[in-house]
């Protein structure tokens, strides 16, 4: 049976067929620094970071609820000549195996109780980049959900514990997004 959010997404992705937008800026700034391994993309929509990851020679999961940008996703990892394992799941209910990844990311994706489930599934000296909107989003969009939206420092508190190489809440044109990189 299909919920609500797998419908909500399967329909905002049914209505946007052109190529994915553009890599995580924060993959791309730390490439040198990535050694291969396991990575999994969470949201990860039409697939632009795990195909990145792939390209560099990652081993890639790419989660998401919705077939309809799982099926595009996957047409595209076809065309750039990769393989993905590309996962249909209500990210809300998702587990992964524990110190299973080296890197995990996370863009424009929020949902506050799959943090501790991230945590446990980076493995020993693996990399996180989490990038979504803030609460400045309301300057644009004054109806996007709150509980969509972080707080400045969230990302910062909510991983505390690892090792912060980066962190900020004023990204963006307008300073409506927070991001962290870190590394467990």
């Amino acid at each position: 049976m299909t919920s609500e959010r797998q419908q909500h997404w399967d329909e905002k992705w049914s209505q946007k067929r052109e190529k994915a937008s553009t890599v995580c800026h924060w993959l791309v700034k730390y490439q040198d620094q990535l050694d291969g391994g396991r990575a999994l993309d969470v949201a990860c929509g039409l697939g632009q970071n795990a195909i990145w990851l792939a390209q560099h020679g990652f081993q890639v999961d790419g989660a998401d609820i919705s077939p309809v940008a799982l099926a595009c996703a996957q047409a595209e990892a076809e065309q750039a000549g990769v393989r993905i394992n590309f996962i249909q799941t209500d990210l809300n209910d998702a587990a992964w195996p524990v110190n299973m990844y080296d890197v995990i990311v996370v863009r424009r994706f929020l949902e506050r109780s799959l943090w501790p489930v991230l945590r446990q599934a980076l493995a020993p000296g693996g990399w996180l980049f989490y990038e979504t909107f803030n609460q400045r989003k309301h300057i644009t969009q004054r109806d996007f959900p709150d509980a969509f939206l972080l707080q400045d420092g969230e990302l910062t508190r909510a991983f505390s514990g690892l090792r912060v190489i980066e962190a900020g809440d004023h990204g963006g044109e307008r300073g409506e997004v927070s991001w962290i990189v870190c590394r467990k």
